[in-house]
């Protein structure tokens, strides 16, 4: 029979990292307002267009990393859940 062990603080711990890192993520500033520094020639159009697709992909990731966060911080409540629900069955107490 296979085992896991699950520390459900360090869960929630995890969740709420995720949810920092992607609000970091999101709020990285706009790298086309840079777009000035190339001049008017072709550097500064392809620089914008790197700089999108680079904002664009950032988002989406940030994105993830939400909804990642958001699941890790749900699952890490229901293990303390669990498990303060099994140690009053068990006659313990709460766990926390």
């Amino acid at each position: 029979m296979t085992t896991y062990r699950v520390d459900a603080r360090t869960v929630l711990q995890v969740g709420e990292q995720l949810v920092g890192l992607a609000e970091a993520l999101t709020l990285m500033g706009d790298p086309a307002a840079d777009r000035w520094a190339f001049g008017p020639g072709r550097s500064g159009a392809a620089a914008e267009e790197l700089l999108g697709a680079w904002r664009h992909a950032r988002l989406r990731v940030a994105d993830a990393l939400t909804v990642l966060g958001e699941a890790a911080g749900s699952a890490g409540g229901a293990y303390l859940d669990t498990e303060a629900g099994v140690s009053r069955r068990l006659g313990g107490g709460p766990t926390w």
